[in-house]
């Protein structure tokens, strides 16, 4: 099946097809996902993740003192990498190594990317990354980006011409240049990675075409995503395999959100004495637990403000979805499914599920048909909208080869930059 797609922006040009099959040859299609805490890449085969964060590197000297005093275990590149800007002409750390940086930058923050240059640093640490990973190196990629909604159309293909601007022509190839460093054992590298095409699609869009390729066995469903992440949750209207771009919206609200209104509520309720750190929140509801010790104020339980928290998360998701079911409608649209996935989905997903299925009139068995979560997908939520980008330019090649596409999800490992 040859699936149609929304805006993709190739280069070069196609080509005729015995052209185009020596124009594949060898190319491997990446998912990318610049996402709001964490970037993702995959290759088909693993994921590799490190958090979005870019930071300025120490001098000669200060690199030198932190080398002698590092006790840290993890030599991998991954762990202790620098890659070169070229435009500041200097190392810039990427990921873990960002927290010995003098001024580390989130370079995608509130559902935006904030910086070209340090989200195209990025993108360069992850190609990197996964070639140390794999057996043989990637020398030819066909990319695929999740951006953030809040971007824009307009954001995304000024960040691909930014992209492009970076790249080395030599003929009708565009080749990206990497430098990198392992901070750790001073080893230096050199890599040159051919980027046959690259295309763009929002994030959520990723979610849905794992879903297009495993559940939905390739058949066309006009589904409603709600992608609820560590920054932000997404609502995605996809009809017809196509994303309506007019109704789709991204909110600041996501699980940093959760916790950290759980943080305040806590320290102000404790007489101020210690603001417990949202991480450790974090992993506390993710475990299932509801209490924690404040130093010198007593243990806590903070089951009621999860819940008042979450309530009022699938409160805005509804209102959202509501105002969206009739514009659609409007145009003669219907839904097939909604689909309630991501990191934080699991939190929220039983409540928001009763108020869909009440506001379309469901029965229990047709909401468990058609209102779907992540134990829909075959591969973890938290990697999901990657997998499904790779999907996504796996598909492109197909199109343009006049194959089949390759629907197999077979993720082997997942890689990330901390120990």
């Amino acid at each position: 099946m040859i699936l149609a797609r929304q805006a993709t922006f190739p280069w070069p040009q196609p080509k005729r097809r015995r052209e185009v099959s020596e124009n594949y040859e060898g190319v491997i299609p990446v998912g990318v996902d610049l996402g709001t805490s964490t970037s993702k890449f995959c290759d088909g085969d693993r994921v590799l993740y490190f958090s979005s964060v870019v930071g300025d590197a120490l001098t000669e000297q200060l690199e030198s003192s932190w080398r002698r005093m590092n006790r840290s275990s993890d030599r991998r590149p991954l762990h202790n990498l620098a890659i070169w800007d070229s435009s500041r002409s200097d190392y810039r750390y990427v990921g873990a190594m960002t927290r010995s940086s003098q001024r580390p930058q989130w370079f995608t923050e509130g559902g935006v990317l904030q910086n070209f240059d340090d989200a195209y640093t990025s993108l360069q640490a992850g190609l990197f990354a996964l070639s140390q990973e794999r057996t043989e190196p990637l020398t030819r990629v066909a990319l695929s980006f999740g951006m953030p909604l809040k971007a824009g159309e307009e954001a995304s293909e000024r960040f691909l011409d930014h992209v492009r601007s970076h790249l080395e022509t030599r003929g009708d190839k565009r080749i990206m240049k990497i430098r990198a460093k392992n901070v750790a054992t001073e080893e230096t590298f050199e890599q040159e990675v051919e980027i046959v095409f690259s295309l763009v699609q929002f994030q959520g869009f990723g979610a849905y075409m794992v879903l297009l390729f495993s559940k939905f066995d390739m058949k066309l469903f006009n589904t409603y995503v709600v992608d609820i992440g560590h920054g932000t949750w997404i609502s995605l209207p996809i009809v017809e395999n196509e994303a309506d771009i007019a109704l789709a919206s991204s909110e600041p609200a996501g699980i940093h959100t959760i916790t950290s209104n759980i943080s305040q509520a806590l320290f102000e309720k404790s007489g101020q004495k210690v603001k417990v750190q949202e991480q450790r929140l974090m992993e506390k509801i993710a475990a299932g637990q509801r209490e924690i010790e404040v130093p010198g104020a007593g243990v806590f339980n903070f089951d009621a403000m999860v819940e008042a928290e979450c309530e009022a998360l699938s409160d805005n998701i509804l209102k959202k979805l509501r105002v969206d079911v009739a514009a659609l409608g409007a145009k003669g649209v219907s839904l097939d499914y909604v689909a309630v996935v991501g990191g934080g989905a699991n939190l929220v997903f039983n409540k928001v599920k009763k108020r869909v299925a009440e506001f379309f009139g469901w029965d229990p068995t047709m909401a468990d048909e058609r209102i779907v979560g992540n134990e829909a997908l075959p591969v973890d939520a938290r990697y999901a909208n990657t997998v499904g980008l790779m999907l996504l330019a796996r598909d492109q090649m197909a199109m343009e080869l006049d194959e089949d596409v390759d629907p197999t999800i077979a993720i082997s490992a997942v890689v990330h930059d901390k120990e």
